[in-house]
């Protein structure tokens, strides 16, 4: 088994789900498995789900996994005030 290959599955789910997916801040909603192939043996990513108000994932974020990095997203997380 690939090293990525729960990564592609996941990116199957959502784009087969109509969820809006990003690599590194980049739309990958209409790019094949094998062009995020080639992003993902560039280092090591991570999912991050996003979810609107109501609980319903409505979009995945890949993000290379690198401490000094920021997420590429604005994220539409709730946050006290």
């Amino acid at each position: 088994m690939q090293k990525n290959q729960w990564i592609l599955e996941e990116f199957a789910h959502a784009k087969k789900s109509g969820i809006a997916i990003d690599v590194g801040g980049i739309s990958y909603e209409h790019k094949s498995p094998e062009e995020i192939l080639q992003v993902l043996q560039k280092g090591s990513y991570m999912l991050d789900y996003e979810g609107d108000m109501l609980g319903n994932i409505v979009a995945l974020h890949i993000d290379r996994v690198d401490s000094s990095e920021k997420p590429s997203y604005k994220s539409l997380r709730c946050t006290k005030k």
